[in-house]
């Protein structure tokens, strides 16, 4: 039924029985099902090919060498399918869901793939460096590059075997960038990257998720709603981000559910340029654990209607209401906390800060 190297495809009926054809492509038809509903996971490759030699040899010395790996013992196969349907897990909240997740080699985006496959989902990811060994397969691909992405689609669908249900844009890149200065390439990357790749894999992506009625989930961040000092490419590219998706959600809200998450940050090597620069936000960002965005990210696939806008903790929802419906006090908080920080002597050796520091008398 399951051809070794083409998880794309499978076979119902394609045998020679020594009975009734009908009750075998019942018995494989339950079998697909649970297979493509994420209840039945394929075996590991090396132990389906030990099988299938064994089974072989079985054939062989029954039939001779006259299509052995075609035929099969009715009897024999009906109750080995029936062991392996007794095996089959309780359908879980995404069971067959097809299901692609950009930046998946990243810190969220394997615990994201991690957890859809948990959920029953079939999962694809896309990175610029694929792996195809990797426990939620990840096809290599450029968002920032308009062919790439149309080939990282195409694979990712094939894949999945010809259809996205949902499609969470993840990928993201970070780095200092006070918005003083002029705009350098490091601006320019997460541009690219974090709004035009977003919108380019989206659009791509769109005709599959319209005719599965399908959702795209955006991971922007809190900074999108509560800007930070020091980080301005970051917080104009998610805040961009959110108008997308906002604007997206009027345009095709009624065949696809569109979604925006705002985490706030969360450990990952994604701030290792901003921390080698001097300009770590550690002190005025709270750090939340990895286990909660996902869950959050995890609720807003699940949900029964598409939501609109998710924080993902308590503290980040207040957050969200104060920047929207307060935005002055918002900005007073943030200035008082970053004028403290620069007291403190945090940014003294970063000379991206030098005009902040300058202007606070630091």
């Amino acid at each position: 039924m399951f051809p070794l190297d083409d998880d794309a495809l499978s076979f119902v009926g394609l045998m020679q029985s020594t009975g009734s054809a009908l009750p075998v492509v019942e018995a494989q038809s339950r079998l697909l099902a649970a297979h493509l509903t994420g209840r039945l996971p394929r075996p590991s490759r090396d132990r389906m090919l030990a099988s299938v030699g064994g089974e072989l040899q079985s054939a062989r010395e029954r039939w001779g060498d006259k299509r052995p790996h075609m035929r099969i013992d009715v009897d024999q196969y009906l109750r080995q399918v029936a062991r392996d349907l007794g095996g089959v897990r309780k359908e879980t909240p995404l069971a067959g869901r097809r299901i692609v997740v950009t930046g998946a080699a990243g810190t969220f985006g394997r615990a994201l793939g991690a957890r859809f496959t948990e959920l029953g989902a079939r999962v694809v990811g896309l990175d610029l460096h694929g792996d195809a060994s990797a426990p939620v397969p990840v096809v290599g691909c450029d968002l920032t590059d308009p062919e790439s992405v149309t080939k990282g689609v195409e694979e990712a669908v094939r894949l999945l075997g010809g259809g996205v249900d949902v499609l969470v844009n993840n990928a993201g890149l970070g780095g200092p960038a006070p918005a003083e200065l002029r705009p350098s390439e490091e601006v320019h990357a997460q541009l690219n990257l974090n709004l035009l790749g977003a919108w380019d894999v989206t659009a791509t992506a769109l005709p599959h998720l319209e005719r599965a009625r399908g959702r795209v989930v955006f991971i922007a961040s809190r900074m999108a709603v509560l800007p930070l000092p020091l980080a301005a490419a970051y917080g104009v590219s998610k805040r961009a981000l959110a108008a997308y998706a906002d604007t997206l959600r009027l345009e095709v809200g009624t065949h696809v559910g569109v979604t925006t998450v705002y985490p706030s940050m969360v450990r990952s090597p994604i701030h290792d340029s901003t921390r080698e620069a001097g300009l770590s936000l550690d002190g005025v960002s709270r750090p939340e654990p990895l286990e909660g965005v996902v869950a959050a990210v995890a609720s807003a696939v699940t949900a029964r209607r598409a939501l609109r806008d998710v924080a993902t903790t308590r503290r980040g929802r207040a957050e969200m209401a104060l920047a929207r419906h307060a935005p002055a006090l918002a900005d007073r908080i943030v200035l008082r906390t970053v004028a403290s920080r620069v007291a403190a002597g945090a940014f003294a050796k970063a000379p991206l800060a030098e005009g902040l520091r300058r202007r606070h008398g630091g």
